[in-house]
């Protein structure tokens, strides 16, 4: 075989490759792996950003309870709820979205996370 016959032979076999493309079952064995891993990835990044939002407000609340604990001290006044209403219009932005905050206790208190952990509490059922 010279040259020539093995370039043709060559564009032939090569030509035939580049045209096959692919069959439907092929694109649905591609589909149906890309639909396993989103079920798997979707709902995991999800829980994920759910636990940081938990824990960005833990923290805000924590860092809360300290500041009033020193405006208190500062002060040298009681702790009722009209002074913890008017520091938390005063210094108390955005520590969290959804929360209602009280003062219970020496502690600040999210009443949307009480309601979550007490769920959280006890012995479950089956």
């Amino acid at each position: 075989m010279d040259r020539l016959t093995i370039i043709k032979y060559t564009d032939i076999l090569s030509k035939r490759l580049s045209d096959k493309g692919l069959t439907l079952i092929e694109v649905l064995l591609v589909v149906l792996i890309l639909g396993i891993l989103a079920a798997i990835v979707v709902p995991t990044f999800f829980g994920l950003v759910e636990k940081a939002e938990q824990d960005v407000c833990d923290v805000n609340v924590i860092q809360l309870e300290r500041m009033y604990e020193s405006y208190l001290v500062l002060e040298n006044i009681d702790h009722s709820d009209v002074v913890f209403t008017q520091y938390l219009l005063d210094y108390g932005e955005n520590i969290c979205d959804d929360c209602d905050l009280s003062y219970v206790d020496g502690k600040v208190i999210c009443n949307v996370q009480s309601s979550d952990e007490d769920e959280d509490e006890g012995v479950p059922f089956f």
